[in-house]
């Protein structure tokens, strides 16, 4: 009987179970064949989009975000709890061997009616335990394979938080670059309104001009340094973001600094024609996808309940009265043989965990499904914003340059006395707020194409 134990142990890790999970079919919405922005010219796309900036410290900054964030590190921990979920799934499906020792000493009672009440004996024992559940209904394989869409899921959202961070640097890097520059600008307004100011109240104090056009010119002075402090305060904020997202708390941002360019790059070219499948490539549709995959394998588990679960046991081992006498053959024990677990009276259990479980995958085929769709949206939006956004930059740059005429004219006619300074400083003022807009409006156009780059999953290509 011993040499069929190998046998029969090995013909039941050979029977492979039937599979109750249904047939998936992945229903995608139906979807364009590429994207298409008319004003740009093709060029490559690579996973690393920010290196073509060529800023050494924005890549410096990517970098240490990526060893320190700590929404990364969360998002990498919950890929190591799904790969240890995976392997105990794993595990699951083949035998499990126990070996065990025991020594006893006992009495038995004299009143009681065995031949060997009131004795006193030993008992001293080794063995060893093999059982193993037989996966006819497919119920181990379809949560082994659960697990596996669950982990490549979790892996897909780590990537998700790899892109969002990045993304977010980059955005709040170039927004510091813009606020820096916009507050040089401010500060030049500040000065001009100032002086314009200090001319007025000395003409007020001579009598040459009313109240009224003093405090005008009071109200552009004031308000210029309004916008100053306002622009001060941004600066910090986005610091602060900047230093949660890389790792760093604002004080140790503060203390160890950092370094910004002073000008904003030129855009990046986008490419005129974006394949529609590149969508698929991103973290977030591959995580939905996995999911449903792991919530049809997961009504397979759930049907597996229905019908019996046969386990096969069996033992072999030494067992004597006498420690000495032990490890001889005629001391051996051995066992074999299966076990059968019928359900047949549960009220509704097993129907009520198969009915939530198909209702769970109804469910991830919606998100899915939502998921597609605002991937596309975002993609559109992003193209039509930084189509938008161009657009803006010609008509504000066009403003600037009105501006400027503007001021060198009104300069012109108030040195032949043909205007008043108000004019002067009116115009002083329409052309540096100019300059200010068309600087927000630079810093929103790489913001939107940061924006693509990240509805395209942050790249030609998953890393």
């Amino acid at each position: 009987m011993k040499r069929n134990i190998p046998l029969l142990l090995a013909t039941a890790l050979a029977i492979g179970g039937c599979s109750l999970a249904p047939n998936l079919q992945i229903q995608t919405p139906e979807l364009p064949t590429q994207l298409e922005d008319n004003n740009t010219t093709a060029q490559i796309v690579t996973a690393v989009w920010w290196k073509r900036y060529q800023d050494p410290s924005l890549d410096a900054l990517i970098e240490e975000a990526l060893r320190n964030s700590d929404d990364l590190k969360l998002s990498i921990s919950n890929v190591n709890t799904a790969k240890a979920l995976l392997g105990l799934s794993e595990a699951e499906r083949y035998p499990a061997l126990n070996a065990s020792a025991s020594a006893n000493r006992q009495k038995t009672s004299q009143e009681s009616l065995s031949p060997m009440g009131g004795m006193i004996y030993n008992t001293y024992g080794l063995s060893a335990t093999l059982g193993y559940e037989i996966d006819f209904w497919g119920k181990l394989k379809n949560r082994e394979s659960a697990a596996l869409s669950e982990l490549t899921a979790t892996q897909a959202d780590r990537d998700t938080v790899r892109i969002t961070l990045i993304s977010s640097v980059a955005e709040t890097y170039f927004n510091l670059v813009a606020i820096k520059r916009q507050i040089e600008i401010t500060e030049q307004s500040v000065e001009s309104f100032k002086e314009g100011y200090e001319y007025r109240l000395r003409q007020h104090r001579f009598g040459e001009i009313d109240a009224l056009t003093l405090e005008q010119a009071h109200t552009l002075y004031a308000n210029a340094k309004l916008s100053l402090e306002g622009l001060k305060e941004s600066k910090v904020l986005n610091e602060n973001a900047l230093a949660v997202l890389i790792g760093r708390t604002p004080k140790e941002m503060s203390e160890m600094g950092f370094t910004t360019v002073k000008e904003l790059p030129k855009p990046l070219t986008i490419p005129a024609a974006i394949p529609s499948d590149l969508l698929q490539r991103r973290p977030d549709i591959r995580s939905a996808e996995e999911l449903l995959r792991a919530a049809n394998a997961n009504i397979g588990v759930a049907k597996a309940a229905y019908f019996p679960s046969i386990s096969l046991t069996g033992n072999i081992g030494l067992e004597s009265s006498e420690l000495n006498r032990l490890m001889q053959n005629s001391a051996g024990v051995w066992g074999i043989g299966p076990s059968l677990n019928v359900p047949l009276l549960d009220f509704g259990r097993i129907k009520n965990q198969v009915e939530s479980s198909e209702s769970k995958k109804e469910t991830a085929q919606i998100q899915y499904a939502k998921s597609v769709k605002n991937a596309f949206k975002e993609v559109y939006d992003s193209l039509k914003k930084i189509e938008s956004s161009k657009a803006k930059i010609v008509a504000q740059q066009e403003g600037e340059d009105a501006y400027a005429k503007l001021s060198t004219l009104s300069e012109i006619r108030y040195n032949a006395g043909y205007v008043d300074y108000l004019n002067v400083l009116e115009a002083k003022r329409g052309e540096l707020n100019a300059q200010v807009n068309l600087v927000a409006l630079q810093a929103q156009l790489l913001s939107n194409q940061i924006t693509l780059y990240k509805a395209l999953g942050g790249g030609w290509k998953s890393e």
